[in-house]
This record gives C-alpha cells, structure tokens and sequence, in this order.
C-alpha cells in the first residue's frame, strides 16, 4: 500500500494553514497470464518477433523451442484457469494472395 501525505499552507497567514488526510493508493494485485505459442520454429519465432516489435514482451523473455514427445502434452490448469487460443493460417507467400 502506498500512503502519501499532502500538507498546505498559505504564504499569507498560517492560520489557514490545515493538512489533508493522506491519500491511500493500492497497487493492483498482479496476476500471472501464461502465453503458448505452438506451431512450426519458424512461426513460432515469427509469432515472437512479432510480440516484440509490438512492445509485448522481449525476446528473451521466451523459453527456447521445446519438442513434443511422441504422445503429445498434457497441460495442466489450475482452479479457476482456462485454456483460450487463437488458431490463425498464416499465408506462407503473403503477396501470392493479393
């Protein structure tokens, strides 16, 4: 919590003088969003250079490429977390459809 006190005062007379109560601010209580990129290395890197020309989120911020195993990946939510995507074809000769 963040508390700041504003006092003021007359350069006249200081018997106006007086003190505002302080002012409370509360900071917002972070909550974690967790971002899946899944697609080809190549997308994915697109995907990510695209994030960070956009001022989202820095390149290193992102984990190296991960494979999946052979029977694929279980993801695990915890209470209250849903799982929401975006599925997108990217057009892999962007001028071919112009």
């Amino acid at each position: 919590m963040l508390t700041i006190q504003y006092t003021w005062s007359s350069p006249c007379s200081e018997a106006t003088q007086f003190s505002l109560p302080p002012l409370t601010c509360e900071l917002p209580h972070r909550r974690r969003l967790r971002h899946c990129i899944i697609g080809l290395p190549e997308d994915a890197q697109m995907a990510i250079d695209r994030l960070h020309l956009l001022r989202y989120a820095e390149r290193f911020e992102w984990t190296h490429a991960l494979d999946f195993p052979p029977h694929g990946i279980v993801l695990d939510g915890r209470p209250g977390e849903v799982l929401r995507y975006l599925h997108r074809d990217i057009r892999s000769n962007p001028s071919a459809n112009e």
